[in-house]
């Protein structure tokens, strides 16, 4: 399941090549952002407001969403997740520097 989905297109947002997301990076959702979580089980929504273009995300990206506050940095967020689900550490890690790499693509997260 994608962490992620374009929900007009269809089609996933993550994909291979990423850049290497530090943990010291602090993360803020974009300006124009709205996050609305759906609750447990359910996911999220992601909605850029000036275009009206619509994101569905799962529950590990909703948890992650929800915690980007633009105070935490990546390692805070990605702990934030562990302790919501239990996973490898390495294997989130990993897999939430590809989210990252591809939300600051879609102008969903920025680095303040």
């Amino acid at each position: 399941m994608p962490l992620l989905a374009k929900a007009y297109a269809g089609r996933y947002m993550i994909e291979t090549g990423a850049t290497l997301i530090q943990d010291t990076m602090v993360l803020s959702l974009a300006e124009g952002i709205s996050f609305q979580p759906l609750g447990e089980g359910e996911g999220g929504v992601v909605l850029k407001v000036g275009s009206g273009q619509l994101f569905t995300c799962n529950d590990t990206t909703s948890v992650f969403l929800a915690a980007v506050d633009g105070r935490r940095s990546f390692a805070d967020l990605v702990q934030v997740v562990l302790d919501e689900f239990e996973v490898p550490k390495d294997a989130l890690h990993s897999d939430l520097s590809l989210l990252v790499d591809e939300l600051q693509k879609e102008g969903i997260v920025s680095v303040p």
